[in-house]
């Protein structure tokens, strides 16, 4: 990264156990840059720090009230899993009640993980 800076201190007493450096940009609803930190330019790939954000629609839509989405919905949508059973038992069911399958997907299976699974 090009110039990060200090985003977050881990402290465990007089300890400095860890230092996380990134980049960060704030902006009103108009889309002007309020506040920046580090190098406002600098391309990032977010990964999971915002698959919160991307299950948002499924609220913010009505498609969670619509198809009766429970809180184990919402956390499948928002984690990063291994493909443990727990998880896919409840993506493959979750599928059978849209009426969709692995098929139904553009993109292939990822091998898990999980090695149990």
């Amino acid at each position: 990264m090009k110039n990060p800076v200090v985003m977050s201190e881990i402290w465990r007493g007089a300890f400095l156990e860890s230092v996380h450096y990134g980049h960060a940009v704030i902006c009103d609803d108009s889309g002007q840059v309020v506040k920046t930190w580090g190098d406002l330019d600098q391309i990032i790939l977010p990964r999971s720090s915002v698959k919160m954000i991307q299950a948002l629609p499924l609220i913010t839509s009505g498609a969670a009230e619509a198809h009766r989405l429970g809180p184990e919905h919402l956390a499948l949508a928002c984690a990063s899993h291994q493909g443990a059973a727990i998880h896919t038992d409840r993506v493959q069911s979750w599928l059978a009640a849209l009426g969709k399958s692995d098929d139904d997907f553009r993109c292939g299976a990822q091998i898990p993980n999980d090695k149990a699974a």
